[in-house]
């Protein structure tokens, strides 16, 4: 089983996810709280989803520290926002994708399924 962590300070959305990446077989880690490089690397997901504005930090530099971090780097990471420049950060920031708040069901799980190691 494939395990995802969706990092997400929105609890309503964050549950949204998990009940429909749960559905499809996946397991499902929540954060709506800051989370380290080092529990990044201690659960080692097979893919993190990731919001890019956090009350605690912005998501793209989240991104950055786990591509950039050699224990960390192979883990594929899905920006999300409702940001316009949503595009621009995920590239600057590494994603291996990105997808636009509001999103559609079908469309998350059909990025995940192209991301997910």
């Amino acid at each position: 089983m494939k395990k995802i962590i969706i990092i997400e300070d929105d609890v309503d959305t964050l549950d949204v996810m998990e009940f429909i990446l749960r559905e499809y077989d996946y397991a499902v880690i929540k954060a709506n709280r800051q989370v380290s490089i080092k529990e990044i690397i201690s659960i080692n997901p097979d893919l993190a989803i990731v919001d890019i504005m956090l009350p605690y930090g912005y998501g793209g530099d989240l991104c950055l520290e786990i591509k950039n971090n050699p224990k960390s780097n192979h883990i594929p990471v899905i920006l999300y926002s409702a940001n316009i420049n949503l595009k621009k950060i995920a590239l600057n920031s590494m994603a291996d994708a990105y997808l636009a708040k509001p999103f559609d069901l079908d469309k998350l799980l059909e990025i995940v399924k192209k991301t997910i190691l």
